[in-house]
């Protein structure tokens, strides 16, 4: 994927994104209600999904990956890896914020 396909996908995407919120708040600013600081964070949310959607689409172009068992053989240890960590490492569990 050349960099210039990847602008365009991003360039889409953020007129799709726009498109749809502007479908459910047609008068703009008076009727949204998130601050600037949550548009902001909406924002990077949705450009943080379509770099992962293009990193994964770049990633099953490129790469010749092994075997479906291998794979999942392989997420699921490092899955339980990371489980058996935060237990070891932190056993009052992780916690949000109040």
């Amino acid at each position: 994927m050349t960099p210039f396909e990847v602008f365009l996908l991003g360039l889409v995407a953020t007129v799709f994104a726009v498109a749809i919120v502007a479908l459910r708040f047609p008068r703009g600013r008076a009727e949204w209600p998130l601050d600037a600081r949550r548009t902001a964070w909406l924002l990077i949310s949705g450009l943080t999904a379509v770099v992962v959607f293009a990193l994964s689409y770049a990633a099953t172009r490129d790469v010749r990956w092994p075997d479906f068992v291998t794979v999942t053989f392989v997420v699921v240890s490092l899955c339980l890896a990371l489980l058996v960590a935060v237990s070891v490492f932190l056993p009052q569990g992780l916690r949000a914020r109040p």
